[in-house]
């Protein structure tokens, strides 16, 4: 009888120890996180409508890092180093390259976390994902909340990498943008461009800034240059970026972007932060404004906001539908600088330099 007192008072301690280290990482790595965090607390509610998978996802993820430790061990540490900055006709700094950014262990996490999601949320976290007005696509892995619970490590990592930005393009003086630790994270997308062979202008409308890594050996595919467009540039002049393995590119969101005709493998990872909180599981996989301005008013006017999280049975009719968005007149058409807009000029001047790539 002793025994089995004992027996239960160790699971006891364990599962709390589990709970507390849970909770801990939570706040850590993701501040922003309570509309998610009792996923954490809980290890379960990852549901799709297809059943719970976090044990899944959790042991799947696990597997797939160990069978890949070899990376790990034969890995030498990096120094995150400001390659390059861009600023615009009103001398603002746009973008900033850094080299260094992600570790080759980091890439595997992303890549493996990418399967897992794919292999148990296949038709609600994968699009195949096709701009038709701009041209080109990509395939998407959405990965947000999936991150941050089961590779804290590399969105630790992804904060950092922001931060260096933000500090070194002085957005904070210069624009008055919150630091990316006190954003939430929009998005988070694995990118493969297999079955793409370009990805169209457009802007990340609504994000503050983009961080997109390279995981790829620009050696290994041909054309897929980055491109950039600041608005209100002399002449419509576009920026070229082949970004090095490893290395990431960190510029304002709403600035016109894209692809060029490319031809082999390219793989990138790409995450957007926001003025909003990370949106609930139960959201869209790329929320936009609209709906978190619904959410969060409807929070506000329904739920305790004293509270450190909420419980997902609090939150579950509370995120918009499309009727609910057209019947709400309060929401803001995006926090950003630039209008989601490309002129003939710059199209036709996109469409050249793709011509003589």
């Amino acid at each position: 009888m002793v025994k089995f007192f004992q027996a239960i008072v160790f699971c006891v301690v364990i599962i709390s120890c589990r709970e507390a280290k849970a909770d801990d990482t939570a706040q850590k790595w993701s501040p922003r996180n309570k509309y998610w965090r009792h996923l954490l607390k809980e290890q379960s509610g990852l549901d799709d409508g297809n059943g719970e998978h976090f044990d899944d996802m959790q042991s799947c993820v696990r597997t797939a890092l160990s069978e890949s430790n070899d990376v790990v061990l034969q890995e030498k540490t990096a120094v995150p180093t400001i390659v390059d900055t861009l600023t615009d006709s009103q001398n603002r700094t746009v973008l900033v390259e850094i080299g260094n950014a992600i570790t080759p262990s980091q890439v595997e996490s992303v890549k493996r976390l990418a399967e897992c999601t794919r292999l148990y949320f296949p038709e609600s976290r994968f699009d195949h994902r096709d701009f038709e007005l701009s041209g080109g696509g990509n395939d998407c892995t959405f990965m947000n909340i999936l991150l941050q619970i089961f590779s804290p490590e590399v969105y630790e990592n992804v904060v950092n990498i922001a931060k260096l930005a933000y500090e070194k393009a002085g957005w904070g003086e210069q624009l008055r943008l919150r630091p990316p630790h006190m954003c939430g994270l929009r998005t988070s997308e694995y990118l493969n461009y297999k079955e793409f062979k370009r990805l169209g202008g457009h802007a990340d409308t609504g994000s503050l800034f983009t961080v997109l890594f390279a995981l790829s050996d620009p050696k290994l595919y041909q054309g897929g240059e980055f491109y950039l467009l600041p608005r209100d540039e002399p002449d419509d002049r576009m920026y070229y970026f082949k970004p090095r393995q490893y290395s990431a590119i960190v510029f304002l969101s709403d600035t016109h972007h894209g692809v060029t005709d490319l031809e082999g493998p390219r793989e990138m990872f790409t995450n957007e932060f926001w003025v909003y909180d990370d949106a609930p599981w139960h959201g869209s996989t790329r929320a936009d404004n609209a709906e978190m301005d619904v959410f969060v008013q409807r929070v506000e006017e329904t739920l305790d906001h004293s509270v450190d999280y909420y419980e997902e049975d609090d939150l579950i009719d509370l995120w918009p539908f499309e009727e609910d968005i057209d019947e709400f007149d309060g929401y803001s058409s995006g926090h950003g600088f630039y209008e989601d807009e490309s002129s003939d000029d710059e199209l036709n001047a996109i469409e050249d330099k793709n011509d003589e790539l």
